[in-house]
């Protein structure tokens, strides 16, 4: 009950991951608007029943926008994306992998498992796999994966997590079989990163990279976007606070938490529609 009264007062609600660098950002404003980011659900429940002004929401694919209160409208932008990248180590013939094929390779509920690299029929690799998930605090990886990849399964025995960055570049250099999810590779990493085709029926079969434009245009499937909304009513009093969502400060802060923020062109294209 505490939680709906404070949700009824707020202008922002959303997804609770960027709750602390929203807040921040906020509070630099002359006029700071009120937020209180619990969690994509509850802000999603905030924003349809005319309890918020607007909304920071991961949005899963055929689960649609928050429907709005009758005669009510709203307006979406594009923040950022969570995504997670897949690396292998640079011996490895794979270049390209299915999410079918990822799902294989990290749960046992799949349709078919795989335990040894020559089980994909494009891999000529006879080693076994050594699935590693890096998912370092506040990103959004193991989310990410379990809900685009394994319909919401846990891992199969032997995924190792937890381990330090240290640990898995050893891996990377040392193990021929080894394959990283993680949200991005960092400079110098010893792997190569794959390209990622969707496969599924009615999806494309064509592979895509990580690439900033593939992530923010939906092309590279293993990726949720970060939506705002806002109501049409209220867009020129949040106008301050929108502009600094579309920031390169709150993009950079975005970064660093291991989201990839819409491409600078396209955030400061929105930013001049809201002055018109």
């Amino acid at each position: 009950m505490a939680v709906t009264a404070r949700l009824a007062a707020a202008d922002f609600v959303g997804s609770d991951l960027i709750s602390e660098i929203v807040t921040k950002g906020f509070n630099k404003l002359p006029d700071p608007p009120s937020a209180e980011l619990a969690g994509t659900l509850p802000g999603r429940r905030a924003i349809s029943d005319g309890r918020a002004s607007a909304a920071l929401l991961f949005v899963k694919e055929g689960v649609g926008d928050p429907l709005a209160p009758q005669g009510v409208f709203f307006s979406r932008y594009l923040v950022a994306n969570a995504a997670a990248v897949v690396i292998v180590h640079k011996s490895n013939a794979v270049n390209q992998i299915k999410l079918s094929e990822l799902k294989g390779l990290f749960t046992k509920e799949a349709r078919e498992v795989y335990l040894n690299w020559n089980d994909l029929s494009d891999s000529l690799l006879s080693e076994m796999v050594a699935p590693i998930v890096f998912a370092p605090p506040g990103a959004f990886t193991n989310e990410l994966f379990k809900g685009v990849v394994l319909d919401g399964y846990d891992y199969r025995p032997g995924v190792r997590q937890n381990l330090e960055w240290t640990s898995i570049n050893d891996n990377l250099t040392a193990r021929f079989g080894v394959v990283v999810v993680a949200p991005s590779m960092p400079d110098g990493a010893p792997g190569k990163v794959v390209s990622i085709a969707d496969g599924r029926p009615g999806k494309s079969a064509i592979a895509y990279a990580p690439d900033e434009m593939n992530i923010y245009n939906g092309d590279y499937p293993l990726r949720l976007p970060l939506y705002l909304y806002v109501r049409t009513d209220r867009e020129k009093a949040l106008r301050d606070a929108i502009t600094w969502i579309l920031s390169d400060e709150f993009a950079k802060n975005l970064k660093d938490q291991g989201l990839y923020p819409a491409p600078k062109a396209i955030r400061d294209r929105l930013s001049q529609r809201l002055d018109r």
